[in-house]
């Protein structure tokens, strides 16, 4: 998770609002390794409730954390992260489909409560991320399964059947979601609350 403050340092201990200052920006960029190809029969309700659990609770824990730092005289920001998979009917990926509708339905319901303390609340739903893996990322792990089965590596897993399966034939890359996280958390995109940045390339179309 990375927090912007408008006079609190990153290394400066939290302190109370008044001598601290507001948070402007939260974002939450957590990881929870999870399951993706196994199918309900042989799926296990603790790799079910996995990822559910893990998103939503930091989700919840964070969230609560920032919000009373922020809003009132000055706008505050909460930007959460989510995926295709929130409106995909495909089978393998019931844990993290349900996980990925909840964080939507979280940012949604969010917006709404925190409206009234000038803080807006927006979901940014990126598909795979092509150069996700080579940058560190959890995904390297992952998709390693579904690669093997196909017996590709992931880097061509990603570019090939996942990309093919989106209109523009290409997935999002780390800059393109980083751009999008700068404009929807500036006084830009003052308007837009309550809604989803659509990151998917064309995976889904809203």
């Amino acid at each position: 998770m990375t927090f912007s403050t408008n006079r609190r340092s990153a290394s400066t201990p939290m302190r109370s609002r008044a001598t601290a200052g507001s948070i402007d920006i939260a974002l939450n960029a957590v990881s929870v390794m999870h399951d993706q190809g196994t199918l309900l029969a042989d799926l296990s309700l603790e790799e079910f409730m996995r990822p559910i659990d893990g998103f939503l609770r930091t989700l919840f824990i964070t969230s609560k954390a920032v919000a009373r730092h922020m809003g009132h005289t000055r706008p505050g920001v909460i930007l959460t992260l989510s995926e295709p998979g929130a409106k995909l009917a495909v089978g393998g990926i019931l844990g993290h489909g349900v996980s990925a509708a909840g964080k939507e339905a979280f940012s949604r319901l969010l917006a709404a409560e925190l409206a009234p303390s000038n803080i807006r609340v927006i979901n940014i739903r990126p598909h795979a991320v092509v150069d996700a893996p080579a940058a560190g990322s959890y995904t390297q792990d992952l998709f390693k399964a579904s690669a093997a089965a196909a017996g590709q590596s992931v880097q061509e897993f990603l570019e090939g059947g996942m990309a093919q399966g989106t209109l523009l034939k290409r997935l999002p890359t780390l800059s393109e979601i980083a751009e999008t996280a700068a404009f929807m958390a500036s006084d830009r995109a003052g308007a837009m609350t309550g809604t989803i940045a659509n990151l998917s390339a064309g995976a889904l179309v809203d």
